[in-house]
């Protein structure tokens, strides 16, 4: 049997724990091999500020140490222009060959999986599995898509969204069981997220 490998991307700004515990529900359930944590390095759709892509990848390696069946992922790090995930899922076809790629998205991505570059080679390059997430309902199949190659697949419900994590920062409010302990150490230390103080005239 080949190598089955989960394909778990985002800006992981910064990855919480409902992305790690999504992530593991997701290998446990569908007995992948590992799961390559992929931090997107230019997001395409991302409006606003980013944090530097040095910052979210440590954090994303802070956030999955120690778990056997995690593995960060560099391989948009030396890509320039936006980080297409079609572009991502080719070149983790060379990096693995005859491995089998099953890129985990949530519903609410899939949702508008038409507004991807080039969405309909997705279902060609791995099997898509959607993840549903708290108040979001399953979306339909996008007809350029083999059906048999999208898995909808519940995962354990977890409110929890890097928006959130990002806004209590700011607020000086805890973060306590929103990030792991190391991550949320890493982003004390560099004081991310924090709202930029006012020197007095």
């Amino acid at each position: 049997m080949p190598p089955r490998l989960g394909v778990f991307g985002g800006s992981f700004d910064p990855i919480h724990l409902g992305h790690v515990l999504a992530a593991y529900d997701v290998r446990r359930t569908l007995r992948l091999d590992r799961v390559l944590v992929v931090p997107t390095c230019h997001p395409p759709h991302k409006r606003g500020p980013l944090t530097s892509y040095r910052h979210r990848l440590e954090m994303t390696r802070l956030a999955i140490a120690g778990e056997p069946g995690f593995k960060l992922c560099r391989v948009e790090e030396s890509r320039p222009g936006p980080s297409y995930t079609v572009d991502t899922l080719g070149a983790l076809q060379s990096l693995y060959p005859g491995s089998a790629l099953y890129l985990i998205v949530g519903s609410d991505q899939y949702r508008d999986v038409s507004s991807w570059h080039r969405p309909d080679l997705l279902t060609r390059l791995a099997r898509i599995v959607v993840m549903s997430r708290p108040g979001v309902e399953r979306p339909a199949l996008f007809q350029r898509h083999d059906p048999k190659r999208v898995l909808l697949h519940t995962t354990i419900p977890v409110g929890i969204s890097a928006a959130a994590v990002r806004a209590r920062v700011a607020k000086g409010h805890s973060v306590r069981y929103m990030l792991p302990v190391n991550v949320t150490k890493y982003v004390k230390r560099h004081r991310l997220y924090q709202r930029p103080t006012v020197s007095a005239a």
